[in-house]
């Protein structure tokens, strides 16, 4: 029973790890409290860029709605106003597929690191 005792002991020993720096673990728990602040940051800007988001989308379709009008009472053929026209309200289509593509990669970005 001792020679098993010290057998089983020689063992323990051999499977002891040790660290690689003094500080080891204080560094990994702080990574992972770092971790855990952005998650906590990026839900919030999140959270912004939505609200931002909406704000911009409806401050440009206000300025472009403001634009339509002065551009009516502009005195110019109206092919060219046409043209102008269909131009801004093209640019303003784009500007908010593309911001709608950013907040939705930001969406998919967020929920795919909480079920991680």
């Amino acid at each position: 029973m001792d020679n098993e005792h010290k057998k089983m002991k020689q063992a323990m020993q051999m499977s002891k790890v040790s660290m690689p720096f003094d500080d080891f673990e204080q560094r990994i728990m702080g990574k992972i409290a770092d971790l855990e602040n952005a998650k906590s940051k990026a839900l919030s800007d999140k959270k912004y860029a939505i609200i931002f988001f909406l704000l911009g989308s409806i401050c440009g379709i206000l300025l472009n709605s403001y634009w339509m009008n002065k551009l009516e009472m502009m005195e110019m053929m109206a092919t060219y106003r046409n043209y102008i026209a269909i131009f801004s309200q093209i640019v303003f289509v784009v500007l908010v597929c593309f911001f709608c593509l950013q907040l939705w990669k930001l969406i998919k970005i967020q929920r795919d690191k909480s079920y991680q």
